[in-house]
C-alpha cells in the first residue's frame, strides 16, 4: 500500500508539472498573436510616398505607401509580425534613393490594415499578391521588372508566392524561417513533444496552415531566378539557418551579418549592407533580363 501511495503521488506531480509546462509554452504562444497595433508615421523624408490602399482576395483592406518608379522597376515589400511598413523604411530608402518603385503596406492585421490576427505568412500570400497586383498595373512600372523583399513571416508569405508567380523577377529574403511549423515550435523544443505540441495550439485554432507554409521548399521553385538569403549570426535557430544556407548554396547568394539580430541589418552593417542590397536588385532588375 506504501509503495501504491508513492506511485499515485509520483504520478500526479508528473501530471501536475506536465500540464504547468503545456500551459506555460501555450501562453506563450497565444501572446505572440496579441500585440499593440500602432498606425506607422511617415518620416519627412518619405513625404514623397503615396497613400495607397490594397485589396486582398479575401476582402481585406491594406493600406501603404508607394514611392514612384523612376526607372521602370519596382520592388513590394513585406515587413514581420508585430511590425508596420514603417520598419522596412531602411530597405526602402536605399531602393527608392536608387530609382526604384517601392510599395510599403501593413500586413493583415497589423498597423493600419485590417484583418483580426496574424497568420505567420500563410493568409499574408494573399497580402504580397495584391501588392504585386498593384504595382504591376502602374504606369511608371515595367511589370516584368518587379521584385519583392520581405522579412521573417513577410519573407515567408513572398517565398510562397514568389514559388508560384514566375513574373517576380527577383527574392530578397531577410531572416527567413525554413518551415512555419518549426516557426512555431523551435523555441519550445526543450521539453519535445509536450510543450512544442502546446505552442502549435494557438495555431490550429485560428486554422493556420502550418504545413503549406514552407521556405525551405519554396525556395527551389524560385530558381532560377535571383535569390538573396540574408540572416543575423545572433538569430535564434542558428543550425536551421545552416540547414537553409546549405540548401540553397548552389543557386542563391546569401549573407550572415555577424553582431546582427533579428532584423537591424542597416544599423550593423551601414555601408556593406545598403551597397549588397542595391547591387542585386540593380543586377536582378536590369531591363535587359525582363526580356523573356
Amino acid at each position: 500500500m506504501k509503495w501504491k501511495r508513492v506511485f499515485v503521488a509520483v504520478l500526479g506531480l508528473g501530471v501536475l508539472v506536465s500540464g504547468g509546462l503545456f500551459a506555460r509554452a501555450y501562453r506563450h504562444s497565444e501572446a505572440y498573436f496579441h500585440y499593440p497595433r500602432t498606425p506607422p508615421t511617415k518620416p519627412a523624408d518619405f513625404a514623397r510616398a503615396q497613400d495607397v490602399r490594397l485589396f486582398t482576395s479575401d476582402g481585406l483592406e491594406l493600406r501603404g505607401w508607394y514611392v514612384p518608379s523612376r526607372n521602370r522597376a519596382a520592388v513590394v515589400m513585406a515587413h514581420g509580425l508585430s511590425q508596420t511598413r514603417a520598419d522596412l523604411l531602411p530597405e526602402a530608402r536605399i531602393l527608392a534613393d536608387a530609382g526604384y518603385g517601392v510599395l510599403l503596406f501593413d500586413l493583415r492585421a497589423h498597423g493600419e490594415s485590417q484583418g483580426e490576427f496574424s497568420t505567420w505568412g500563410d493568409r499574408e500570400r494573399r497580402d504580397v499578391e495584391a501588392a504585386l497586383e498593384f504595382v504591376r498595373a502602374r504606369e511608371d512600372v515595367d511589370p516584368k521588372r518587379v521584385a519583392a523583399l520581405g522579412f521573417s513571416i513577410g519573407s515567408a508569405a513572398v517565398a510562397e508566392v514568389a514559388a508560384k508567380d514566375p513574373e517576380v523577377r527577383a527574392v530578397v529574403l531577410l531572416s527567413p524561417f525554413n518551415t512555419l511549423w518549426l516557426a512555431a515550435a523551435y523555441d519550445f523544443r526543450r521539453f519535445g513533444f509536450l510543450t512544442q505540441t502546446a505552442a502549435l495550439v494557438p495555431f490550429w485554432r485560428r486554422d493556420i496552415a502550418l504545413e503549406e507554409v514552407r521556405t525551405i521548399d519554396a525556395v527551389d521553385h524560385i530558381r532560377p531566378r535571383p535569390l538573396f538569403i540574408v540572416m543575423g549570426s545572433e538569430e535564434s535557430g542558428q543550425p536551421l539557418a545552416d540547414e537553409l544556407f546549405a540548401h540553397v548554396r548552389e543557386y542563391a547568394q546569401t549573407w550572415r551579418i555577424q553582431g546582427a539580430s533579428h532584423g537591424g541589418f542597416s544599423t550593423v552593417e551601414p555601408t556593406e549592407y545598403p551597397r549588397r542590397l542595391q547591387a542585386f536588385f540593380d543586377a536582378a532588375l536590369r531591363e535587359e533580363t525582363a526580356t523573356p
